[in-house]
């Protein structure tokens, strides 16, 4: 489809569509994950590696070349989000002059059926604002011995009429099953829990914003189409049992859906005096209700 024949339909209302169907955008209006951060730190790993078995042989430490193998590992893991970053599904958000295009499947995902509606269109006309929210999320560590503050960064772009089309494309994605492949290497044998949309409520659509450029440009671009809020937002969800149980579970089932289930089991149990078992059930209970 070319950019011309997209802008023939625009006045089309909310759809759901394939990547491959997406019209190419500016540069300036492309926003994905940064390629040369995730090239940088693979090599910092491996000549970081490479340092410990030279020290390794220098002195004869076997414990040089132990640490050295547990880098290397590490590495042969992260090489797979190191090559997924340079395939052409690796984008967030697309801007063009009618409207922006919001990619909803994980780009680690990219080994996924390419039939599957994974962006959503949303002309300008759509939108009643945008905004960028800084998010604080407080989750008790592994041992239990304390706790680690967490901090996001999520652009909401609030729509003008309620949109269950992408909630329910959104839970579709989350049910999602690993395709079947052959003897896979990297995040091609499996599925990475990684949702960078989520719908906040039926009219807001949230983006955890972890691609460049920043967030703010986003909303400059954004300004010269759609309202946009000038001043950021505040969310201090540290502490949790200050708000609705509405609202912690909102938090809850948040945190299952990014991959961080035993920390949802953990704040269970501190908000609610649930044991480990009971803990468990309510939350796969809150995930169970998002995917039916």
């Amino acid at each position: 489809m070319t950019l011309s024949q997209h802008d023939s339909s625009s006045q089309l209302p909310i759809r759901l569509m394939r990547d491959a169907e997406v019209p190419e955008a500016s540069a300036s209006g492309t926003f994905r994950y940064s390629r040369g951060s995730a090239a940088l730190i693979a090599g910092l790993m491996l000549g970081g590696g490479a340092g410990l078995i030279a020290v390794g042989r220098v002195q004869g430490n076997p414990f040089a070349y132990y640490i050295a193998a547990l880098v290397f590992v590490f590495l042969w893991i992260y090489q797979a989000m190191v090559l997924a970053r340079f395939r052409p599904t690796n984008w967030l958000v697309r801007v063009t002059d009618r409207g922006l295009y919001i990619m909803f499947r994980s780009y680690l995902n990219h080994h996924f059926p390419d039939g599957d509606p994974t962006v959503v269109y949303i002309p300008f006309r759509e939108m009643r604002q945008t905004r960028v929210v800084r998010e604080l999320q407080e989750v008790l560590d592994t041992d239990g011995s304390g706790t680690t503050t967490r901090r996001r960064t999520i652009v909401e772009i609030e729509l003008k009429d309620d949109a269950p089309a992408i909630e329910q494309a959104l839970s579709a994605e989350r049910r999602a099953e690993v395709p079947k492949v052959g003897q896979g290497f990297g995040i091609g044998a499996g599925k990475y829990r990684h949702y960078p949309v989520r719908m906040a409520t039926p009219r807001i659509v949230a983006l955890e914003w972890g691609v460049r450029p920043r967030a703010a440009e986003f909303l400059s671009v954004m300004a010269g189409h759609t309202p946009v809020q000038a001043a950021e937002i505040t969310r201090d969800y540290t502490a949790l049992g200050a708000v609705q149980q509405h609202e912690q579970e909102s938090r809850l089932l948040e945190l299952t859906e990014n991959g961080h289930m035993l920390d949802a089991v953990r704040l269970a149990r501190s908000l609610y005096g649930f044991d480990l078992t009971q803990a468990t059930r309510f939350i796969e209970g809150l995930s169970g209700r998002a995917k039916a």
